[in-house]
């Protein structure tokens, strides 16, 4: 007559112990905050420590610091296009992140080169190759730019400089009084002159018509927050202008 082994049983009811065990530790583990940490690490924006989610309502990422000017503190910033301005050109693109990388594509200066990612002091380019630039050999700046200007003492003039690399839009932000006066006037000659919001987001001023001077002027109608935006086609440019609050 056949006997079982004397070992079986006891190994049947250490299995039925650790099995429901094993399962509650698994459910723990997946439901635990640092869960998908452990699974999926993305990369991060070293200059900033902001990290860099691909999405379709943004797909640059902040690379500038705060702004040098005093008066404009800089809220967001996206670089989605840069340059190529390798003084050896021209300029490779790598498989990887590394100056030792293997080069996949190469473009002469000046040609544009989507942006979708960073690392270190690498961006991330899907045009006209997918790989890796250094950031070093483009110029680059805020594709996408809000800036807050903070309040203009009384009889002073707040100048706002900055540029555009490609496309894009900036715009600043101004908290001014109803009654109050404000004057836009274009530096230096530079024709590129914002569009003035106003809290309700009305147009009151977009840029000179021909013939006409390069500022405009006006008392407000209404107490918030207003905005100067500006619009940059393909190519890009510089602008400059003052404000002035009376």
């Amino acid at each position: 007559m056949y006997e079982e082994p004397t070992y079986k049983w006891p190994l049947i009811v250490l299995f039925m112990l650790l099995t429901p065990l094993a399962a509650w530790t698994g459910w723990r583990w997946a439901i635990s905050p640092d869960a998908s940490k452990r699974v999926v690490e993305q990369p991060t924006n070293q200059e900033t420590g902001d990290s860099f989610v691909v999405s379709s309502e943004s797909r640059g990422v902040a690379a500038l610091s705060a702004s040098t000017n005093q008066l404009v503190s800089l809220e967001r910033c996206v670089v989605k296009m840069v340059q190529a301005t390798d003084p050896n050109p021209p300029l490779s693109i790598r498989d990887q992140p590394a100056p030792t990388a293997t080069v996949i594509a190469e473009v002469n200066n000046d040609q544009f080169l989507d942006v979708v990612g960073q690392k270190g002091d690498w961006f991330a380019v899907t045009s006209p190759a997918q790989g890796w630039v250094p950031k070093g050999l483009t110029s680059y700046s805020c594709n996408t730019k809000l800036a807050k200007i903070q309040t203009i003492p009384k009889d002073q003039s707040a100048g706002v400089l900055g540029r555009f690399i490609g496309t894009g839009t900036h715009v600043y932000k101004l908290s001014l009084e109803k009654g109050q006066e404000l004057t836009i006037s274009g530096r230096s000659g530079n024709g590129q002159m914002p569009t003035l919001m106003s809290p309700k987001q009305t147009v009151l001023f977009s840029g000179p018509e021909n013939g006409e001077l390069n500022s405009w002027s006006g008392k407000l109608k209404e107490t918030g927050e207003y905005q100067l935006v500006l619009d940059s086609n393909f190519q890009g440019y510089g602008y400059a202008f003052n404000l002035d609050v009376n």
